[in-house]
């Protein structure tokens, strides 16, 4: 078995893994369950958990489930043994016996001469007559499932930026107020007025640059706070070391800036 053969793990899962659990934990003197392992909401992994069989001698292998129950009573009501009804269950997906069964009785009720029902539906459930997907089918499919996977990852990741950004701007601005706080009067005009001429001379937009006016306006908006980063690390050696932001697209600044 080859990784092409099951593209899909939902496949996999039901005609191998839960297969090979059945048949094992219904005739051998060990059992194992399995966890899916998930990175984000994809399955990357399984972790089998194997122990000793204490069920396998019990009379009743089908582990008191009702819905296996009714299986096998449906497939003994087109012929078919006990124990062979009983094998076929505890052996194969129930949802290929469902259907198995249930294709049958829909032939059956539509005239369709079929001569040996229990033979037809051993055959179609270890044949898997089920109508497979088309490969166009299975890669609209693919296409659908990874574009689902792209936009959790987009939406994770805009989550974990927006985070890093809002802590970002806690430290930006408690680093330019506890500078300008800690000046003396004069020294707090003379930077205020040097700022003004700063922004001028980066010919900042004038309704952005007017709403600076000293004080806590250093951080009215993001761009007014980036570009006091970058004012006050150029001309005071004193000023702590902090990451500005990229204000290289002020138009994006712009549209964000009443959120900062």
């Amino acid at each position: 078995m080859g990784a092409s053969d099951y593209p899909f793990y939902k496949d996999l899962r039901v005609r191998v893994v839960d297969t090979a659990r059945r048949e094992i934990n219904a005739k051998t003197d060990i059992a194992f369950d399995y966890e899916e392992i998930k990175t984000g909401r994809k399955v990357t992994a399984l972790r089998f958990r194997i122990t000793k069989n204490t069920k396998a001698a019990t009379p009743d292998a089908m582990g008191g489930d009702p819905r296996l129950g009714r299986l096998v009573a449906r497939l003994k009501s087109h012929g078919m043994t006990e124990e062979a009804a009983r094998t076929i269950v505890q052996a194969h997906d129930p949802e290929l016996v469902e259907w198995a069964a249930t294709d049958l009785a829909r032939r059956i009720k539509g005239k369709e001469k079929i001569d040996n029902p229990a033979g037809w539906l051993r055959s179609a459930i270890e044949g898997d007559w089920r109508p497979q997907p088309t490969l166009f089918a299975q890669d609209q499919a693919q296409a659908r499932q990874s574009e689902l996977e792209a936009e959790h990852e987009r939406q994770e990741l805009e989550a974990k930026t927006a985070n890093r950004r809002k802590a970002d701007s806690a430290h930006e601005k408690a680093a330019i107020m506890a500078f300008i706080d800690g000046q003396p009067e004069e020294e707090r005009q003379a930077l205020e007025q040097g700022f003004r001429e700063h922004l001028a001379a980066r010919a900042i937009p004038a309704f952005v640059a007017k709403r600076f006016e000293g004080g806590l306006s250093w951080c009215s908006d993001p761009i007014i706070r980036a570009e006091a980063l970058a004012y006050l690390g150029a001309i005071r050696p004193d000023f702590p070391t902090v990451t500005a932001p990229d204000i290289s697209n002020r138009g994006e600044a712009l549209q964000g800036m009443d959120g900062g």
